[in-house]
């Protein structure tokens, strides 16, 4: 099959709908796939035509004003059609929507992030406008039933599945590293993960008053990230006294992540929205139990009790009580990681997740012929 990606988010810039995007067309092709991704140039010191591991990337410059974004963007897409005869458009992220009307493919959309979930409480006319967007697509995929019932609320009535996020299972995997012996912490120590962009979103205060509250003195704590919550969350340790156990990497390079996971004991999601988190699973590659709120996606790759610990969104003490629960039984935090790695291998790499999508483009393109 021959796929379009339409994103106007996509590496080296970092996020979840970048990975998203790079990691589902690597395994696209792997599975025998053609794969264009069309984004825009960000950067001008990035090449406009690339190869990345077997997926053709062009990048494009698109300007502000919708009128003519959509229309250049409309004739990019035409002519790869029309000339190459690219059979499916994926696009990823609603602003590339009006952009694909007309193209006479089938056309997909998936709905990752968080900002669809506060725009969907805006009200009617927000509602209807998102209604007015999605219409264009033939089917909306989206990596929690969170976001598929969101889709739904703004009245579309086309076709919605759940599609997890995935996992490069041959870069993310338990090592041998370092990291331990570069912060200072103790062999001894219980280390907790948190691989969080710093915003309020993402719930990390309220991890930040859970290392406070657990009040550990074998506790540490690695933070690979950075935002606008950074030094809420340093002053939150400082005040507690903590703040020596407490490791801020800031941002962090995705290829660092495999080694900084196998350092430690257990990973946090302490999100308050969130799809089938990538970070999450990542660190359950790197063979950790995952300590993570009830919300979106996450109860899909915690199995609670079994490869990791499910709490209440907004809660410190919960949070302290988990870390306490698994600081106190190593036995069982190396049991439910082994399970997470066993289970993130069988139900979540890329491979499976590129195969179900694919599977789905079948279904769009049956209907039609």
């Amino acid at each position: 099959m021959k796929i379009i990606m339409v994103t106007n988010e996509f590496p080296p810039s970092i996020g979840g709908v970048q990975t998203h995007v790079y990691e589902l067309s690597r395994a696209m092709v792997r599975l025998g796939h053609e794969v264009v991704v069309i984004t825009r140039l960000a950067d001008s010191t990035l090449p406009t035509n690339e190869s990345m591991d077997g997926v053709h990337v062009y990048r494009y410059k698109l300007p502000n004003n919708h009128l003519i974004y959509d229309w250049k963007l409309h004739r990019i897409l035409k002519k790869l059609i029309i000339n190459q005869g690219f059979e499916v458009v994926h696009i990823h992220g609603m602003r590339p929507l009006n952009a694909c009307k007309r193209l006479n493919v089938p056309v997909i959309f998936t709905n990752h992030t968080s900002s669809f979930l506060k725009r969907v409480k805006k009200g009617p006319k927000v509602l209807e406008k998102m209604r007015k967007q999605l219409v264009i697509a033939e089917l909306v995929l989206a990596p929690s039933d969170e976001l598929v019932d969101a889709t739904l609320m703004t009245g579309y009535n086309g076709a919605t599945q759940f599609i997890s996020n995935g996992v490069d299972v041959n870069r993310f995997y338990p090592s041998e590293n370092d990291w331990r012996e570069k912060l200072n912490i103790p062999k001894e120590a219980f280390v907790a993960v948190l691989a969080r962009r710093l915003v309020e979103k993402n719930g990390v205060l309220y991890f930040a008053k859970a290392i406070d509250l657990a009040n550990r003195p074998d506790l540490h704590v690695i933070v690979a990230g950075d935002g606008a919550d950074r030094a809420s969350f340093e002053k939150i340790t400082e005040d507690a006294g903590c703040s020596g156990r407490v490791h801020m990497l800031g941002g962090v390079d995705n290829n660092q992540m495999p080694s900084i996971f196998s350092a430690g004991d257990v990973s946090i999601l302490p999100s308050l929205m969130e799809a089938t988190s990538i970070a999450g699973l990542e660190a359950m590659a790197c063979g950790l139990p995952l300590i993570g709120t009830n919300v979106g996606g996450i109860p899909v790759i915690i199995d609670h009790e079994k490869t990791g610990l499910l709490v209440e969104p907004r809660s410190p003490e919960e949070l302290a009580e988990a870390l306490i629960s698994l600081c106190d039984n190593r036995e069982l935090t190396m049991q439910m990681g082994k399970a997470s790695l066993e289970r993130v291998t069988a139900e979540f790499s890329w491979d499976i997740i590129a195969e179900q999508t694919i599977q789905s483009f079948n279904r769009v393109s049956s209907k039609r012929s």
